[in-house]
């Protein structure tokens, strides 16, 4: 009998670990819509942001053309680019994409980044550089 009532008790608390105020729930939901659902409760963020390191990237040009070579990646966001520190900021889709295809495709490119070496065949248009 006693171990019947202490199962009882445990089914209980374990279901109970799981109930949100409507409050709560409604939060949970808006977390939703950007914020998958991972496992047992536990969210991961859904736009995350990865910082590569460019070398060869020194003008608002080299910028603007790896710019847009990236947004063609699916689940890209955004990025920005410091041209004081080589470094392009690049936010994106975690469901969708990694942040090696970024890097990826920065070296296609013809671009080193990450201490990756550049595509060699790759042909950067005039003026980039």
């Amino acid at each position: 009998m006693k171990q019947i009532i202490l199962i009882a008790l445990a089914a209980a608390a374990f279901a109970l670990t799981g109930c949100k105020s409507e409050e709560d729930k409604k939060a949970a939901s808006r977390e939703k819509e950007t914020k998958p659902t991972f496992m047992f409760w536990n969210f991961r963020k859904e736009i995350v942001s990865t910082e590569y390191h460019i070398p060869e990237m020194k003008k608002p040009t080299a910028a603007k053309y790896l710019e847009a070579r990236l947004r063609q990646i699916p689940g890209y966001e955004k990025s920005e680019a410091d041209l004081e520190t080589n470094t392009l900021t690049v936010h994106y889709q975690s469901s969708t994409v990694r942040s090696m295809n970024f890097e990826e495709a920065i070296a296609l490119a013809g671009f080193s980044v990450n201490k990756r070496p550049a595509d060699p065949n790759a042909r950067i248009p005039e003026g980039v550089l």
